[in-house]
């Protein structure tokens, strides 16, 4: 019997995505290896300023020439706040690079992914402690991530969609409090698969019970 071909997308040159911290380098590397996005290489910048990780992003864009780069990053990661995102805006369109941001924190993405939120998020603590309380030992840690957390990306796949869904309906909440929105995460998810091609989950996943 012949085997049935794997439907894909072809890449589309080269993307580097640069995490403010290394634990979110750790998840975004779990994306890489399970969708298998061969041409999807992830780093972090360290650095606790909007201005030093975007300088890092655009060095390390032209330094190892990759056709697109992103500058990823928590409102808490960098001390920054809207203003300073959206002058950073215009920053990045100068140095040719993508800014993907969330606010108050990259625990925002997780959360999304289980709840649709009904009121504007000041801070991470609520997200956290109701992401504790649905997954076990939860810790945006690069110990979690390594541990118990190893198959965190894998879990969460099934709900990708639901997580884009609920980010665009809470960026009109976000909008309505603060005349921003709270991520552009949804942006940063058609751009991986435009240029990645299509994810290929065809090893088993796992969903919460």
């Amino acid at each position: 019997m012949a085997q049935r071909k794997r439907k894909s997308t072809p890449s589309l040159g080269t993307m580097l995505i640069v995490t403010a911290t290394e634990a979110e380098a750790v998840f975004f590397s779990q994306m890489r290896k399970d969708c298998r996005f061969s041409n999807l290489t992830v780093t972090f910048s360290g650095a606790t300023t909007l201005k030093d990780h975007i300088n890092f992003t655009a060095k390390a864009k032209f330094r190892d020439r990759f056709d697109t780069a992103y500058a990823l990053f928590g409102f808490d990661d960098v001390n920054t706040n809207i203003e300073e995102v959206k002058q950073a805006e215009e920053l990045c369109a100068s140095k040719r690079i993508g800014l993907c941001y969330f606010n108050p924190s990259f625990h925002l993405w997780i959360y999304l992914h289980l709840a649709k939120p009904s009121s504007f998020i000041v801070s991470s603590l609520p997200m956290e402690k109701a992401l504790a309380d649905k997954i076990p030992g939860y810790a945006m840690s690069v110990e979690y991530l390594m541990t118990k957390g190893l198959n965190l990306h894998m879990t969460l796949f099934p709900r990708h969609a639901v997580a884009d869904l609920n980010a665009r309906a809470y960026n009109l909440i976000a909008e309505q409090a603060t005349g921003f929105r709270a991520t552009n995460m949804p942006q940063l998810n058609a751009e991986i698969t435009r240029i990645c091609g299509q994810a290929d989950m065809s090893h088993n996943t796992k969903v919460f019970k």
